[in-house]
């Protein structure tokens, strides 16, 4: 009576283990993939982007680079945009008292663009503040700002002679 008894606490142990096996496979594992499809892409992304920097990147030294000084008499407020969550009588802005552009004067086209831009530097206040105004308080980094804008101004102008910006007296409240 004991040998039947114990058959069946293993048959029935061997029928549990059997359907848990059968749900994870059909209810956890596709899940498990998903993850796994969602993390492979999200690398391979990381990756393009690490790629697209050194593209980019061309070879100057801090010697190489000219500052050009745009000031504002008084600091400038940029409006942001709202972050989910917030009030509606809730806003943000960033204060910038003046822009910094940085010329690599081993650029082949330094002396055209230089003149250019020092000649009508409105295009790269607007860009600056139109790349600033496009965050949140929430989302907003000076680093992406810098980055950002200087690849719409190289686009602007059609060169890689800018070298980089610095945003003077960047503040967000």
């Amino acid at each position: 009576m004991k040998k039947n008894i114990l058959t069946i606490v293993i048959m029935a142990a061997t029928l549990v283990n059997l359907i848990l096996t059968i749900v994870l496979v059909f209810s956890v594992m596709p899940a498990m993939n998903k993850t796994g499809n969602l993390v492979d892409k999200v690398a391979s992304i990381i990756d393009l982007e690490i790629e697209d920097k050194d593209a980019e990147e061309e070879e100057y030294t801090v010697g190489d680079l000219e500052p050009y000084n745009i000031e504002y008499e008084k600091p400038l407020n940029i409006n942001l945009q709202k972050d989910p969550g917030d009030a509606a009588d809730k806003a943000h802005y960033a204060q910038l008292s003046g822009i910094v552009v940085s010329f690599n004067t081993k650029a082949d086209d330094y002396s055209a663009i230089s003149e250019e831009v020092q000649k009508a530097d409105i295009y790269v206040q607007d860009i600056v503040k139109e790349t600033i105004g496009e965050y949140s308080k929430a989302t907003i980094d000076e680093t992406k700002v810098k980055q950002e804008a200087v690849k719409k101004i190289r686009e602007k102008y059609n060169t890689k002679c800018i070298a980089e910006i610095s945003l003077k007296g960047f503040l967000i409240s």
